[in-house]
This record gives C-alpha cells, structure tokens and sequence, in this order.
C-alpha cells in the first residue's frame, strides 16, 4: 500500500528531554548534548521522559458505550467531551485531545530513540543492557498507544490496507525529514520485534520505583496485552501474562474489599495507584484534566451502572459486593474514583499550576484477563473459567465453570428464565469477520463484560470496541440516537490538522 510521507511534527521530544522552546532551538543544540549522554546513570535519566504525559482514557470514555446524554438541563465542562461523545473529529489541541497525544507521544519515543543511540554510542556496555530493553519497551509502547487511537483494530485479514502511524527508530537530527506512516500490518511488525528484543534484556533490572518503569512484570503484562491484540500467536499472551502474574494471581490481584479503610474519594483514588498496590505493574504521571471532564451532561447513568457497569449482574445472578464504595453527583453521574487530581503549584501565590494523574498502565487484573481472553481464542474453555473464576472471587462472588459461564451469557430461549442471564448490553453481536462457535461467543461475552467492568474509567472499553467491531449506539437528548457500526471509519481518530497541514501531505484517516 503506498502512502504519502509528512514531518511528524513532534519537535522531537524538546520539552520532553532538554526543556528547550522550539524545534530549531532543539535542533539546534541536541547534537552537542547527545555526546552528553556517556554513562549508564544518564541513559537510565533520559528514559524518565521516554513514557508518554499525555493520554487517551477520555477520548476513549467518552467515545465508548459506557457515557449516556442526560439532556441539556446539565452542562458539561469541556468541547472534547461533547466531540469525542458524537464522534467528530476532535478540533481541540490541549493536553487531552488528539494533537496533544500525537505530540507528547512522539516526544516519549524521541527519548527512547535518544537513550539507544547513546548505548550503542558507548559500545552496547553490559551495564546499560537492562536501559536497553527499558527504551526499547519503551518505543514499542509508544507506537503501540499511537496506533490504539489512531489506526483502525489490527485484523489480519485487513492490516496490509489499513493506514499505520509513523514508525520512528532513530533521532531527528535535521530540519525538514519526512516520515512514511506505512501500514498498520508494518507497524505491528516493528513493535512485535522491539518487544522481542526487549525481553531478555529486561530481566532482572532493578528501579528505585519499579512500578513507575518497565519493571520485568510489566514488560510481560504488555507483550501479553499487545499479542492479544495482534492476534497471531495466543500461547505468546499466556505465557507472558503468566510471566507477569503467576498460574495463580490471586495474592496480587487488586483487593477492593482493603479500600474500606478508605473515608473519602481522595484517599480511594490515592489507594488505587498507589505503588505500594500489588495490582500496578506499571504506573505513569500524565497532565490532563481527566478529572475535571467528569460531567452531568454526558456521564456514567445509574442505568448503566446496572445493565453494564459495576452494578451489572454477573455468572450466579449475582452484583460484585466490591464496587459498595461508588461515587455519585446528584443522582445523575455515577463514578469508581480511579482516577483523581494531583496538582502541581507552580505559582505559590496565585495558586496556579499543572493538574497531574497518575494512570495504571498495566495491571495483574487486565493481565489475567487477557490471558482469559487468550484461551477462548483457542477454545480452551476450562481454561478460561479458571482464570475468569480467580477474577470472580477476588471481587467476591463464587468460581464457576465453563458451562455455568456459557449458560449465564446465552441467548435467552423460550425455555430460559431472561432474568438469569447477562444483560443484553453485555451481548452486543461479535463482528470481526471471524465466525466463532456459540460456546466461544458466550465466553468472550463473559471475559469481555468482566474487561469492561475491570477498567472503567481507564479507557480500555474503546479499543475492545475497535477489537470485535462492536456497534455502538449513543442517546442524544431531543433527537434521534446516533450509532457508530461495526467497521465505521470514524473508529480510528482523524490525525490532527496540524499534522495533516504541514509541508508533506500526510494522508488523513478516511471518513
């Protein structure tokens, strides 16, 4: 497939590493601090900026099936929330919206490339092998959270078609270098192979907060979460999400019933990414207002909250008893304070500075279940409700097997009771033009229900979306509901204008 070629328009990560300006100003001066860079104390630095600030999680809220309309009677607080919600092309450039990832993101990988080159500098030393895997992890995660938004789902049957993202594996050293965004099926490849030649660097490293690098655990938790994804190899996504977890999790999964000690939603939010949780295997700091998005407008309904959410009726007819501690804005907005605000003061007088959140990029729970997703792939089933069971009863309600799986997620029949099975939001028809057998869909509708509860809040809904081309439909106060189908082009998010407007042309995600 050809494709045009286009500057990134990133800067090249100047803020990010040197805190310089501009782009010519960091042109100018980072072939004299790249020599700099000459022992293994500062490689290990600049791989401190190689972990994107910016992030998605509220596009993709937003965008998913987990937000209603509650009418115009309420205000929402920001344009990107009522964009991403309608699904138009997001026109806004701060920290949230789709230029501000594009760029940030591009800044990570920058410092990634900038850490390799200054190892094979110094001759690929021992000592800088554990930095090695880290900026190449690193890299990889960078193009892999670019492709999320801005590509379509990676589909075998598709992926050599589908618009990929630039690809970037060395500095930008001169003004005016184009880029070829190639296609998705290139870019997965090249994570693929960065990810393989991390992992035997990665172990054993040693951080003074692992929780905040990639650690050894989380490196494997993502190469399990991205071979999911790619779809190739499924033993790949148990045998690292083991890696990562255990056969058996169940001591380092996420304890919700240990949050009762928890009196208010900052300390409930403080407990969840806490680097003492043995639940976070990799943790960033990101400046966005997620928090402040959370509105009466658009928002998490009660009705949600029981048909889909955290509320919603699991295997046994049965609540999860650990989501008691939910938070709610005059009975129309319902959250899990996941995610809440850590400010910065830069200005100790006017009180201004940066809002800051701390994002649980990989956890033991979404780990488990990709590796219960891993094995309905491969119709192991037993299997499956295992790894499913040891989620149930960390969130406090009994194992159950396969067959009990399946009966509780069937289609309901004339001779079925339809209040003892899944709620039909949480069946919403498979669409990725592979035909699975009527056992394998009900238990991908288990792992998939169990996903969405897990990471509300944390943006994962969106891509499982992309993933099994679910349709979605959105309620829109005073007119008729809008519906974004299986294939919609709009799935993947329209590169920003800046980017499409700069010298070279870049070629825009079809509409």
């Amino acid at each position: 497939m050809k494709t045009k070629k286009n500057l990134l328009y990133i800067c090249a990560a100047a803020t990010a590493i040197c805190g310089l300006a501009s782009c010519n100003d960091f042109l100018d001066t980072m072939p004299d601090k790249r020599t700099e860079i000459d022992t293994p104390e500062k490689v290990r630095d600049i791989l401190v900026s190689a972990y994107p600030n910016y992030t998605s999680m509220p596009l993709f809220e937003y965008m998913s099936d987990n937000y209603d309309d509650n009418g115009d009677g309420y205000n929402y607080s920001h344009n990107i929330v009522s964009e991403a919600y309608h699904w138009e092309d997001i026109i806004e450039t701060d920290q949230d919206s789709p230029s501000g990832i594009w760029r940030q993101t591009y800044a990570a990988i920058a410092a990634a490339n900038q850490a390799l080159v200054a190892i094979e500098e110094m001759g690929n030393p021992e000592e800088c092998m554990p930095y090695k895997g880290e900026a190449l992890l690193c890299r990889a995660y960078g193009h892999f959270a670019l492709a999320n938004v801005f590509c379509m789902a990676y589909n075998e049957a598709t992926a050599s078609e589908n618009l990929g993202i630039p690809y970037i594996t060395a500095p930008e050293t001169t003004v005016g270098v184009t880029y070829d965004r190639g296609t998705l099926q290139e870019v997965y490849e090249k994570i693929d192979a960065d990810i393989e030649a991390a992992l035997p660097l990665i172990e054993g490293i040693n951080f003074d907060v692992p929780a905040y690098h990639f650690n050894e655990k989380a490196a494997y938790a993502f190469a399990a979460r991205f071979n999911l994804f790619y779809g190739k190899d499924y033993d790949k996504v148990i045998n690292y999400a083991t890696q990562a977890i255990g056969e058996d999790p169940t001591s380092v999964l996420r304890d919700l019933n240990g949050y009762d000690k928890f009196t208010n939603q900052e300390e409930w939010g403080r407990g969840y990414v806490s680097q003492d949780e043995p639940a976070n295997l990799l943790l960033t700091t990101n400046y966005s207002t997620y928090p402040r998005l959370y509105n009466q407008r658009y928002a998490i309904t009660r009705d949600l909250m029981n048909a889909s959410l955290v509320w919603s009726l699991f295997p046994g007819n049965v609540q999860l008893p650990v989501y008691r501690v939910v938070f709610q804005t005059n009975y129309v907005t319902y959250f899990v304070p996941k995610i809440i605000e850590f400010f910065e003061i830069t200005n100790p007088v006017a009180q201004t500075g940066y809002i800051h959140i701390v994002l649980p990029i990989f956890t033991t729970d979404e780990t488990l279940l990709c590796r219960a997703e891993a094995h309905i792939l491969k119709k192991e089933y037993d299997a499956a409700a295992t790894d499913l069971s040891y989620w149930y009863q960390k969130k406090g309600i009994e194992a159950h097997t396969a067959a009990e799986i399946i009966e509780f997620y069937d289609e309901p029949s004339g001779n079925n009771d339809e209040t003892h099975r899944c709620d039909p939001a949480n069946r919403t028809p498979l669409n990725t033009g592979v035909t699975y057998d009527h056992d394998q869909t009900c238990m991908l509708y288990a792992v998939l229900h169990a996903r969405r509860v897990e990471t509300i809040h944390e943006g994962h809904r969106w891509p499982d979306i992309k993933r099994y081309g679910l349709t979605v439909t959105h309620n829109i106060h005073n007119s008729e509901p809008i519906a974004l189908e299986a294939n919609d082009l709009r799935k993947a998010i329209q590169i920003p204008e800046e980017v499409l407007s700069a010298p070279g042309n870049m070629t825009p995600n079809p509409r």
